[in-house]
């Protein structure tokens, strides 16, 4: 069974992996643009969200904007009989559209984040959010007024328990979001392949007492061993728009990791390894498409990472940050 943790200043008890849901609504093109990760059908999505809760699993984290509301509408009926043995997270402000150069806009402002949440409520089929956050850090001033507005709004009238902010890659801004007393915790990108996060962020939210949630473990499921260099994503997988370098470039990186894989542990348990090797993170969500990948995930937890092992890891990123 997981272990739990706390997630920050929350009463939430958190199983320290979770499950990210954005594949669970299945196939979305804009245009011809894909923004997802390929189609999961809603039998499939079912049979991942029963096997996590079967392994312990209460965390699921999703957001408006996955295949239009449609890994909510899935979540929540799945969930609906299990309501008070999990915690949903779900996100708002992300905006899909389409221009030359975007498939996003940001609406930061109190009337659309808390209309935002009364639609999540309607499509996941519950009376309260335990987490409600922000896809992306605001920028103005203005922003930051309208957002704390609307956390306000949200808690007093019981919509979420708790409120945040998924600032990706931002750490400065997770900072100041911190020093603001805004969140009660953060997302963000952590992994093998991306670790800054660990530079200064992690310490001010330790010293704070900021529940971290680490999504995109995986690195978009290059810390898996599954990709190659020459690997070419299907039109209907939101991937496509790695260009070859920086495909080339991921699983070089990835690979400099092969050599703590072995019999008892796969490439994606040792990246989960990693990111539960940090004891500020509360929870990290992975995605899954089938069982057989959730499972993998799942089990990491009876493998270890030794000392000596997350030394050789510094290591090697540390060569990485001298040849660029």
């Amino acid at each position: 069974m997981l272990k739990r943790r706390r997630l920050g200043k929350t009463s939430l008890q958190v199983s320290e992996i979770g499950l990210g849901c954005w594949q669970l609504g299945g196939e979305l093109n804009i245009n011809g643009v894909s923004t997802t990760y390929g189609n999961v059908t809603k039998e499939n999505a079912k049979a991942i969200v029963e096997c996590a809760l079967d392994f312990g699993v209460n965390t699921f984290d999703t957001a408006d904007v996955y295949s239009l509301g449609q890994s909510e509408r899935r979540l929540g009926e799945i969930l609906k009989e299990r309501r008070n043995d999990v915690y949903i997270f779900t996100k708002a402000g992300n905006v899909l559209t389409y221009t030359e150069t975007t498939l996003s806009e940001w609406d930061f402002s109190d009337n659309y984040l808390i209309s935002a949440i009364n639609r999540s409520l309607k499509r996941l089929d519950t009376d309260y959010i335990d987490l409600f956050q922000v896809h992306i850090p605001p920028e103005s001033e203005d922003d930051f007024r309208n957002v704390e507005n609307a956390f306000e709004k949200i808690k007093s009238e019981n919509k979420a328990n708790y409120c945040g902010v998924s600032i990706g890659n931002q750490f400065e801004k997770g900072i100041e979001l911190i020093e603001r007393g805004l969140v009660d915790t953060l997302q963000v990108f952590f992994s093998l392949l991306d670790f800054n996060a660990s530079k200064k962020l992690f310490s001010v939210a330790k010293k704070h007492n900021i529940g971290l949630i680490i999504a995109e473990p995986l690195a978009q499921g290059f810390l898996t061993g599954k990709y190659q260099k020459q690997t070419v994503f299907p039109k209907n997988d939101l991937r496509t728009r790695f260009t070859r370098d920086e495909i080339k470039t991921k699983v070089e990186k990835a690979n400099d990791f092969q050599i703590f894989v072995n019999e008892n542990r796969t490439m994606n348990q040792i990246a989960l390894l990693y990111v539960l090797s940090h004891d500020v993170v509360s929870t990290c969500i992975p995605g899954a498409k089938s069982v057989e990948q959730l499972k993998s995930n799942l089990t990491s937890h009876e493998r270890k990472l030794y000392p000596n092992e997350l030394e050789k890891i510094k290591e090697i990123q540390q060569k990485w940050q001298k040849t660029t």
